[in-house]
């Protein structure tokens, strides 16, 4: 019994390990992808770059990838744009968001 109480524990060490780097990877690739994004606004808008990306790197939204948060910052980086007089849909945004998300992920894989 008491190797199988062993083996039960060295599972389960290992699922959250590999939980907590699946964790570490999204964050750090959510994270590469908005300061990317931040970047890109940069370059379009002449914008002083390190106050947006303290803004885009906010922990807040680094922390947790859900729906909500996706959007917050698509639509505060489409609002920002417009005040510039550059229009961009939601659906650009989101290939360019994409784009770099894949960037930060091949990154991340060392590719």
């Amino acid at each position: 019994m008491g190797d199988f109480v062993h083996t039960v524990d060295a599972k389960g060490a290992t699922s959250q390990l590999n939980f907590i780097a699946g964790q570490e990877s999204g964050f750090w690739i959510r994270a590469r992808r908005n300061h990317l994004l931040a970047q890109w606004f940069s370059d379009l808008t002449d914008e002083d770059q390190q106050s947006y990306v303290r803004l885009l790197l906010d922990a807040d939204f680094a922390k947790v990838e859900t729906r909500e948060a996706a959007a917050w910052i698509l639509t505060k980086i489409r609002n920002d744009l417009m005040g510039f007089g550059i229009f961009l849909s939601m659906e650009q945004l989101h290939d360019v968001a994409e784009r770099f998300r894949v960037q930060a992920w091949q990154e991340r894989q060392g590719r």
